[in-house]
């Protein structure tokens, strides 16, 4: 300010002293617009310090970034059974497990991004249908497993094409003993076979009953004749008398049978059929006839319609369930009461449906999804190396022939409205 007041006075005032108080003023109106500059950035809210991070060394705000979403991809489980026909109680009822364990499979999160829905295949018990639903399901890559079929003939039919397709299935109900001779690496089932139910039915009638004669009604079906063969040779090595007769699943007229059952008195009247309401009626028309026999169901007849529609005639029967009874089981408790909320009653293969279908959810869940696809052949290989444990109450796991490893059965006797367990069954 000294110089500015010197240049102001005339003694100074000559040629260079008019330039240099021109450029004095230039220089201060310089000055002057870079203060209004520094006060405008400062009104803005801006640190004149960080306005370039290049120019004062200090690090610009991290930029916000987006996760990447979760991928969302939609597989199928083929369901697989009677879910019409004479066999359609217990049918449907299976898959209402089935799909239930899809739901809550789902709803766990288990895979994320990933959602499962049930493709239905309903074979009516008809190996031909059988085999033309499987023919569907293999060649939907969407279907990366299947629970069923339920009867042994239907999974007989079905077996091959699956094989082919490298799709897993695993049975909750077949039990016929040659479906794991056939060498189809897909085959898994749950239950114990006939080679195990058999000679265990026949060792209870004769070191519980002492039974000495039995009379076997089935009706010539894989299951039905593959079980009474099972039950016939383990009866005949323990002494006991055996007489067979066969009828037609469609069948409603046992008088002729029935009059062969009365001539020969026996100990047990053994009736290895998969249809409840056929073997009450058998039931019905005997007590018509005016005679009675202790009558000795299995696995297919575990059903509350052998009771109702029977009117008391199959009092005091006996039958079966595969492994443990899961009424019995704390382990099955949650799941049987959520279901039976939902649909009101259960029938014989309702709870090993819904095993069977989360041991076939946990073998996909180890294999993932890789590039979009669940690969079948590695699901069939997690599967086939099973160890899970969840509502049955013992490990499920398989032989290199997909039988269930070791199991038994639990024999249950009809009491009023009720089948109550009397003895768990199980071979040396």
């Amino acid at each position: 300010m000294v110089e500015y007041r010197q240049f102001l006075r005339s003694d100074v005032f000559t040629d260079e002293g008019v330039h240099a108080v021109k450029v004095s003023k230039n220089l201060l109106a310089v000055l002057a617009l870079l203060m209004v500059v520094g006060l405008l950035l400062a009104a803005c809210g801006g640190d004149t310090t960080t306005t370039t991070a290049a120019a004062t060394g200090t690090t610009a705000a991290p930029t916000e970034t987006t996760a990447a979403p979760v991928e969302e991809y939609t597989f199928k489980i083929g369901g697989a059974g009677p879910f019409t026909g004479d066999l359609a109680k217990i049918g449907n009822d299976a898959l209402q497990a089935i799909q239930m364990a899809v739901e809550d499979f789902n709803a766990s999160g288990a895979m994320p991004g990933v959602t499962f829905t049930v493709e239905v295949g309903d074979d009516g018990a008809d190996p031909a249908k059988a085999a033309t639903i499987a023919e569907k399901f293999s060649s939907d890559e969407s279907v990366v497993g299947v629970v069923g079929p339920m009867t042994s003939g239907a999974v007989q039919a079905a077996l091959p094409i699956f094989n082919d397709a490298s799709l897993a299935q695993i049975t909750q109900s077949a039990t016929n003993v040659n479906l794991s001779t056939l060498g189809f690496s897909v085959f898994h089932r749950i239950c114990p076979s006939d080679g195990v139910q058999g000679p265990s039915i026949a060792k209870f009638m004769i070191e519980d009953l002492k039974a000495t004669s039995v009379f076997i009604i089935d009706d010539g079906e894989a299951y039905s004749k593959g079980l009474a063969d099972q039950a016939e040779e383990a009866l005949t090595s323990g002494g006991v008398t055996v007489k067979r007769a066969q009828i037609a699943g469609a069948d409603k007229d046992f008088a002729t049978v029935l009059t062969q059952v009365k001539e020969m008195n026996p100990s047990i009247l053994f009736l290895p059929l998969p249809n409840p309401p056929q073997a009450a009626a058998i039931a019905k028309q005997m007590k018509s006839m005016g005679f009675q026999v202790q009558m000795f169901g299995a696995d297919g007849t575990k059903d509350g319609e052998l009771i109702t529609a029977a009117g008391g005639a199959t009092e005091g029967m006996y039958s079966t369930v595969l492994g443990p009874m899961p009424e019995t089981l704390d382990s099955a408790k949650p799941f049987l009461d959520k279901y039976i909320a939902k649909y009101q009653v259960t029938s014989a293969f309702t709870a090993q449906s819904y095993e069977a279908t989360n041991v076939l959810l946990e073998a996909i869940k180890t294999v993932g999804v890789v590039d979009g696809k669940i690969d079948r052949e590695a699901v069939n290989a997690a599967l086939s190396a099973s160890n899970y444990s969840g509502i049955l109450g013992f490990p499920i796991a398989f032989t290199p022939e997909g039988d269930l490893v070791g199991g038994g059965i639990t024999v249950l006797q009809v009491k009023g409205t009720e089948f109550v367990p009397v003895k768990m069954v199980t071979l040396p």
